[in-house]
């Protein structure tokens, strides 16, 4: 992969997480690379921690169309 390639793919990965990393992620890991993953993987954890909160709101998806 080119060297401009990659930074096309970095460029837009980074685009993808909202254009930023959390400061600690980003003092954690060295490389851009390891960083957009952390990031990604932490947006996930945040994802799933919001869902569960949401269904015990309104309850599970399959109740509510019911």
């Amino acid at each position: 992969m080119s060297v401009g390639t990659l930074d096309s793919n970095l460029s837009r990965a980074l685009e993808l997480l909202g254009g930023s990393i959390d400061p600690d992620i980003a003092d954690t890991y060295s490389s851009l690379e390891s960083r957009i993953l952390a990031q990604a993987l932490e947006n996930v954890e945040i994802a799933e921690q919001r869902l569960r909160a949401i269904q015990k709101l309104v309850g599970d998806f399959e109740e509510v169309l019911a």
